[in-house]
């Protein structure tokens, strides 16, 4: 039988806090440190954060010519 790994802070709040607060720096950062898997995005998604892209490289050009017709 397999047994299901728990959290390693299952208790409540306050023991939670209190283990936290009991901990060495090196075993705090250990304790904290949990792997966020990748996310993967819906349709969506995708299409704001592409938006978000051009729009940045258009206001990185607009940017730049400004500059460039100050200079000059």
């Amino acid at each position: 039988m397999v047994k299901k790994e728990e959290a390693p802070f299952a208790g409540s709040i306050s023991d939670q806090s209190w283990v936290l607060s009991s901990l060495e720096h090196d075993q705090l950062v250990r304790a904290k440190k949990h792997p966020i898997p990748r996310r993967h995005l819906k349709g969506p998604e995708l299409v704001v954060l592409w938006g978000l892209r051009i729009y940045l490289l258009f206001m990185m050009a607009v940017v730049v010519y400004q500059v460039w017709t100050a200079a000059r």
